[in-house]
């Protein structure tokens, strides 16, 4: 679908990931959902400006987290939806902007419908997984921890997307000299919370006297397999140009 107006972001020497004169084209319909973003960030901001300071909080306290989870208030629940969203929104973004640095065409070579693609399956992952967990807790009787673990993943996707929102809003309005460090940085920021809230697990699993054993268990069942499976089946569908 290349019936969409574009922006052209002219490149110089030593452009991108690789080092070559490049010519990177991006959607003018971008823009569009970046504005989406900040409309969420605007009402965010002046709607649970308390709660989402608590929130960036409780990502490095662990007892702020365990108040926060203790009281859930229904402000804290609503600024966690919409915060959320933002986070499954700015991850399409990111992902539809990031490939072209790495020499990956868009899907379908639409940026828009590779938005939506990447925001609909990041959503719909996150959902999956929570209700996974919510039925893991019923049959293994470790609803306690299930809860928790749940409360916490969705905390770190609303830091991850308030963290990350300005940089991934500017990536396609930078020249391609800059816009890889950008996305080093976001990369970095990405990977950081990732590894932070793994501690945050382990912190919750020895707060419930749970052994070291079980965190391993998690970490190869929930975390790491997952992740080869979703690598693999995107190299599947890969081979067979289905996103071309």
């Amino acid at each position: 679908m290349r019936n969409e107006s574009i922006m052209t972001v002219q490149t110089g020497e030593s452009v991108g990931f690789s080092g070559e004169e490049r010519q990177d084209v991006f959607p003018s319909s971008i823009t569009m959902f970046v504005i989406l973003g900040l409309a969420f960030m605007t009402v965010i901001k002046y709607q649970f400006g308390r709660n989402i300071l608590e929130a960036l909080l409780s990502s490095f306290n662990f007892r702020q987290s365990l108040r926060m989870f203790e009281e859930r208030r229904e402000s804290d629940r609503q600024a966690s939806f919409l915060t959320n969203i933002l986070f499954v929104l700015i991850t399409g973004i990111f992902l539809s902007v990031a490939l072209p640095f790495f020499g990956v065409e868009s899907l379908w070579g639409s940026f828009t419908l590779s938005i939506l693609f990447f925001s609909a399956v990041t959503g719909l992952l996150y959902l999956l997984k929570a209700l996974i967990w919510h039925v893991m807790g019923i049959v293994f009787m470790a609803q306690a921890f299930s809860k928790m673990y749940i409360f916490n993943m969705f905390l770190y996707n609303c830091n991850i997307g308030l963290m990350v929102f300005p940089l991934v809003a500017i990536v396609p309005f930078v020249s391609g000299a800059i816009a890889p460090y950008i996305i080093y940085c976001i990369l970095f920021v990405y990977v950081s919370m990732y590894l932070i809230k793994q501690w945050r697990i382990f912190q919750i699993i020895h707060t419930l006297n749970v052994s070291v054993l079980y965190f391993i268990l998690y970490l190869c069942t929930f975390e790491i397999l997952p992740l080869l499976l979703l690598a693999k089946g995107c190299k599947v569908l890969w081979e067979f140009n289905l996103f071309i």
